[in-house]
């Protein structure tokens, strides 16, 4: 009669289990940097389209108060747009390499004042 020997066993099960483990952690953290991407895209878009439409209703420079907005929340001003005071923006938020690749996360958003919802 043969013996098995089941010695380490326990130990390669442990590692495989760990392994699996840490490509999981991988997948979820790159998924939260993904949608950390978009949310700071689509806050910079809001906010910068907003600065411009109010810009424009001061007689000032919409799309150069886009672009400041846009680079103080993190992203860069990709495209802007005036028809009147309603500012059509969008933005880019890139992120630096990482695991070899870089998430990239453009956003539009449009705004315009106040007054356009008051009736006459």
């Amino acid at each position: 009669m043969t013996r098995c020997d089941d010695r380490g066993a326990v130990s390669s099960v442990a590692l495989g289990v760990s392994v699996l483990l840490l490509v999981v952690a991988g997948g979820a953290l790159e998924l939260g940097v993904a949608v950390g991407v978009k949310h700071t895209a689509a806050s910079a878009a809001d906010l910068a389209a907003l600065a411009g439409s109010r810009a424009v209703e001061a007689s000032a420079d919409g799309c150069a108060a886009a672009g400041l907005v846009a680079r103080r929340n993190g992203a860069e001003l990709v495209e802007c747009r005036l028809d009147a005071a309603v500012a059509t923006v969008t933005t880019e938020v890139r992120t630096p390499r990482w695991w070899g690749r870089t998430w990239t996360s453009r956003q539009v958003a449009r705004a315009a004042p106040a007054t356009y919802l008051e009736e006459p």
